[in-house]
């Protein structure tokens, strides 16, 4: 008889854990920590993201694609990346257009500097504008 309470106990205890592990809200772990991006060191990419095409022979743009972990079950880009990108000191344009679009380019600059970030399916992409 104690026995059978006792394991009726550890399958409650455990189906008890199952359902708090599986119901948290946590962004990826892709998102905690950053590396600097191939196309400008000053700008953050999660360190997880693997490169998939980067191109700087464009003469008006240079650009680097990256697949990361998570992100085709993502609509926006994570809030903690976002926070990442001011940490490392850039701003972002407020006054976009395309902002309620569903895959927005977002811009954001750093002294001279401008970076493109648009998210679209499963990639993220980082496009920085080449000075005249």
């Amino acid at each position: 008889m104690k026995r059978k309470v006792a394991s009726l106990a550890f399958c409650l205890f455990c189906t008890s854990l199952l359902l708090l592990t599986g119901c948290t809200s946590e962004e990826p772990s892709s998102w905690a920590i950053y590396n600097g991006a191939t196309v400008e060191e000053s700008f953050p990419v999660p360190q997880e993201a693997s490169k998939t095409d980067v191109t700087a022979d464009n003469t008006k743009m240079s650009y680097v694609r990256y697949s990361v972990p998570g992100l085709d079950s993502l609509d926006q880009i994570p809030d903690a990346y976002l926070d990442a990108i001011r940490a490392w000191g850039w701003t972002e344009q407020t006054d976009q257009e395309n902002r309620e679009e569903p895959n927005p380019i977002l811009i954001f600059s750093k002294g001279n500097t401008t970076v493109h970030l648009s998210l679209e399916g499963s990639y993220l992409t980082v496009l920085v504008p080449k000075e005249d």
